[in-house]
């Protein structure tokens, strides 16, 4: 059974530290001084966020992490999503990091982490792959070496990397290669939203056996589920953001002698809009939740119903705080532009809708189809 548990004290605290952190030093001016510097340039706050706590959060306390659960992350990941940081830290952490301490022996992977932790590296992993499981990278054995063939076309936050890890196929095998940035063809650009993101190329590359990392799926696909929460969570806190900014604006702005929040048709799109936000909470609640615990089918599908709720109900809270905003929600002058982009990049960066909805509800979907092939 899953259950819904409350934030811990600490997971509380590093939430109201991060609401602090971010109104210091994230307005408008100060993001836009930020998206003006190169991809590759490091980033501005990413000592500090270590120094807070921020990058061991969700990792083992054996691995130098702080320990905590999924669903106690969460609230710091709303807050960073809500914040529209620029730093790599779901890509790095989530992403890179929990899938080095879930393949690795703790004591190997506390080694491995500790710079990253510290705030003196920035390291991320690279599949490219149809899937997870079937990345694009290939080792061959050959003359003492191994050497890497295959490109994956887009890292987000690999523009500054320190170190690249490739996930490879080794023979029959899955493996981790730790590489320098420098070994590698890396070309850093920056995202529509302004994230950073790399596209690596490894033909070519040479990496001496101590730089293989043996993994099994299990692992990677608990980096990859990792990830994907910390996207569902980023995108929450986006939501919700847009509804607390779009109501805030419909209080003031008045149309026809008294402000716009006034007119029923209104107050009916915020209503729709708190309940859409409410839906994705409980959705994304539930996928921290089976994160501890769950069976692997039962994660899946409820990671994959959760996303099917995100992009709907995600959807249809941006297309309401443009509209009751006019023309100038989708300026960069205006907060909520800034908060579209980002979220319609978090939407996109989950593939086709529609194979999430065959993967959390199969037996349904193929009814369907199997209907449609009749009709």
């Amino acid at each position: 059974m899953i259950r819904f548990d409350a934030p811990s004290e600490e997971a509380l605290l590093l939430k109201d530290t991060a609401m602090r952190f971010i109104a210091d030093n994230y307005g408008l001016e100060k993001r836009a001084a930020m998206l003006a510097k190169p991809a590759d340039a490091v980033p501005a706050h990413w000592t500090e966020m270590a120094e807070l706590g921020w990058l061991a959060a969700p990792l083992p306390e054996a691995c130098g992490g702080l320990g905590l659960s999924p669903t106690d992350v969460l609230p710091l990941l709303e807050v960073l999503g809500a914040g529209l940081i620029l730093e790599p830290v779901s890509p790095a952490i989530l992403g890179c990091a929990a899938t080095i301490a879930a393949a690795l022996p703790a004591e190997t992977a506390a080694d491995l982490l500790e710079a990253m932790l510290a705030g003196e590296r920035i390291e991320v992993l690279a599949t490219g792959g149809a899937s997870a499981t079937a990345p694009a990278v290939t080792a061959t054995w050959t003359s003492g070496s191994w050497t890497l063939s295959g490109k994956a076309p887009m890292v987000v936050g690999g523009a500054a990397a320190d170190i690249v890890w490739a996930v490879a196929r080794v023979d029959d095998a899955l493996g981790l290669f730790r590489v320098p940035a420098d070994a590698v063809a890396l070309t850093g650009f920056r995202l529509f939203d302004g994230q950073t993101a790399a596209t690596v190329d490894f033909d070519g590359v040479s990496c001496t056996e101590d730089q293989l990392f043996p993994m099994d799926d299990t692992a990677l696909v608990r980096g990859t589920e990792m990830a994907l929460l910390a996207r569902l969570a980023e995108a929450l806190g986006l939501i919700e953001a847009l509804y607390r900014t779009t109501l805030d604006y419909v209080k003031l702005r008045e149309q026809f002698g008294r402000p716009i929040g006034a007119f029923q048709s209104v107050q009916h799109r915020m209503a729709d809009m708190f309940i859409h936000c409410e839906e994705v909470r409980s959705m994304v609640q539930l996928a921290a939740e089976a994160m501890d615990g769950a069976p692997a089918d039962l994660r899946r599908q409820v990671h994959a119903a959760t996303w099917v709720k995100l992009v709907d109900n995600g959807r249809a809270v941006l297309r309401d705080a443009v509209q009751l905003h006019g023309g100038m929600g989708m300026t960069d002058e205006l907060i909520v532009g800034h908060m579209v982009k980002r979220l319609l990049m978090l939407i996109q960066s989950g593939g086709s809708r529609e194979d999430w909805l065959s993967a959390a509800a199969p037996s349904l979907h193929n009814s369907r189809e199997a209907e449609a092939l009749h009709a």
